[in-house]
């Protein structure tokens, strides 16, 4: 009688398995992180066009926009339009009296362990000149590299910002 000897041993599909397992534990992390430098990114084009839109309500009105309502400019996958705060994504939006914020939500729906991005447009530099600065606030030190993307400025005042001026 004659055996067939074809087909893989448990030990050659162990190795396999092996070097499968230890090409996913290097890609997954690059992966990830460049998934968040995409959401980030789309963040930041969403809050660069909002921030435009709101100089351009302000110059009209003479009073910052307090709301999404009413700027020339929509999203249709932002939750609550007509409040001060929304969220569009996994981006939580907010305006307050001089600046605009997106704050990433963690997976609980908190800024835990998360960063902000802030758009200023009504920021005094000790001479009452305004400047429209940009900045990334991490909210944890796993974030660092992402605000680190962002230039490093200094005010006329001396302080340090993480952040460009747009």
């Amino acid at each position: 009688m004659i055996k067939n000897k074809s087909g893989f041993t448990l030990v050659e599909l162990l190795a396999v398995v092996l070097i499968i397992a230890i090409l996913t534990s290097v890609a997954l992390p690059q992966y990830r992180r460049s998934v968040q430098r995409a959401e980030a990114m789309e963040a930041l084009t969403n809050l660069k066009t909002i921030f435009e839109s709101a100089k351009r309500y302000r110059s009209a009105n003479s009073e910052a926009p307090r709301k999404l309502t009413g700027l020339d400019v929509s999203f249709f996958d932002a939750d609550t339009p007509n409040a001060s705060t929304f969220n569009i994504g996994s981006y939580h939006y907010s305006f307050n009296s001089d600046s605009i914020s997106a704050c990433r939500l963690s997976g609980t729906g908190s800024y835990t362990n998360t960063y902000c991005l802030y758009m200023y447009y009504v920021l005094t530099l000790g001479t009452n000149k305004y400047k429209d600065l940009m900045t990334c606030v991490p909210l944890s030190s796993k974030y660092n590299w992402l605000c680190e993307a962002f230039e490093t400025s200094e005010l006329p005042d001396g302080t340090t910002v993480i952040g460009t001026e747009i």
